[in-house]
């Protein structure tokens, strides 16, 4: 049924090939911002005033994504200001509370505005090699096989003799593949055969 040439059938396939691409690419945000970055040089602090949750599906990706109002106040100058912070910096538990940051200005993960403050973890978070790491990691654990389900979504919606060309100019023909198999199979016949030779040439020495 699946393998038809019905377009009904050919779209469906498609369309639920993208909600897997999407639901892959919504991991990586959920994974990534899941180890947010710590530095060791406060300068300021913060008194969490309410929190609202956003999610369950948001740019952080699924699940919570805690919305927090805090009054900033700046180390340095005693300046202070009042921001809305997401990405669950903050979170219910901390509501009425004092928590210790590093604000400054410039872009994020998240932003390339340089005009715009940004916020990062003093009290708890990982490293920047930790958080590079992950991303590097989950970019390939989750860019790879959703590069592949988009390639294989549009592919469906093809019709069975396009699919067909279309994969044999990647792959190969039936006949391309079978001498292609023919071939490696010899290389490596002849490799097994060139070790016993010099095996035997070893022994021959030997003895």
């Amino acid at each position: 049924m699946w393998n038809s040439d019905n377009i009904a059938i050919r779209l469906a396939k498609m369309l639920g090939g993208f909600v897997v691409v999407a639901v892959l690419v919504m991991l990586w945000p959920t994974i990534v911002y899941s180890f947010p970055e710590k530095k060791d040089n406060p300068n300021g602090t913060a008194l969490v005033r309410s929190c609202e949750d956003t999610g369950p599906v948001t740019r952080r990706g699924f699940g919570h994504n805690w919305s927090c109002v805090a009054d900033i106040r700046d180390d340095k100058t005693g300046d202070t200001w009042t921001a809305t912070v997401d990405m669950n910096f903050f979170t219910p538990a901390e509501v009425g509370k004092q928590k210790r940051l590093v604000w400054g200005y410039g872009g994020s993960r998240t932003s390339t505005n340089k005009e715009k403050r940004t916020y990062t973890r003093a009290e708890d978070g990982y490293s920047n090699g930790t958080v590079t790491l992950v991303l590097v990691v989950t970019t390939g654990l989750v860019g790879i096989p959703a590069l592949w389900m988009f390639s294989k979504s549009v592919v469906w919606s093809f019709s069975q003799a396009e699919q067909r060309k279309f994969w044999e100019k990647i792959h190969g023909s039936p006949e391309e593949r079978a001498a292609k198999k023919k071939k490696d199979q010899e290389f490596w016949d002849q490799m097994r055969r060139n070790r016993e030779q010099r095996k035997q040439a070893r022994q021959q020495r030997g003895g």
